[in-house]
């Protein structure tokens, strides 16, 4: 039943993305890098993080869509023989796909929230015969603040956590944030 709920939202995601591509105005890219927290401190050093998002206004302040991209831990950390050294550990890469939420709080400030499902990219494919199952990802939250440079640019500052099993996968980023 799980693995229902999980494509049905993975591909209803999809399908918000993929058919408002074509209509860019809620469109936007972002990009952002940062240090790694939590759990993966212990392994990674750093993160980047791409995103493709579309938002639709509900009204003059309110803005909701979807968003996916992802999210790669890297940088200096041990793996699991504990060798160190700068980028001796296995980069940890999420897609995350999410619902989008942003609010104006001013003309020039604006928070936002994205709640979905983060697939671990390296957890594809296991020996079992499955495509997807309950150990190839977890759940993706990042709450945002961010400032607007200039009419298409912004600033953002971010927390993103990745829960799976006990593990948890997190990072404060900064980024721009595009807007076409």
């Amino acid at each position: 039943m799980y693995k229902k709920y999980f494509r049905l939202f993975v591909f209803g995601t999809l399908f918000l993305i993929t058919s408002s591509v074509y209509a860019q105005k809620g469109f936007r890219i972002a990009i952002s890098v940062g240090p790694t927290l939590g759990d993966s401190s212990e392994y990674f050093l750093y993160t980047l993080q791409a995103d493709f998002q579309y938002l639709w206004s509900v009204s003059d302040d309110i803005y909701i869509g979807a968003t996916a991209g992802a999210l790669v831990f890297l940088g200096e950390g041990n793996n699991a023989d504990d060798s160190g050294g700068l980028f001796s550990s296995i980069p940890d890469v999420f897609i995350p796909i999410a619902m989008a939420s942003r609010v104006k709080l001013s003309e020039l400030f604006y928070i936002g929230l994205d709640i979905g499902y983060a697939l671990n990219a390296n957890g594809f494919g296991d020996s079992d015969g499955s495509f997807i199952d309950e150990e190839t990802g977890g759940f993706f939250f990042r709450p945002l603040f961010a400032y607007k440079v200039k009419e298409k640019l912004d600033l953002a500052l971010s927390y993103t956590s990745i829960s799976e099993n006990g593990y948890n996968s997190s990072s404060i980023n900064l980024g721009v944030n595009f807007r076409f």
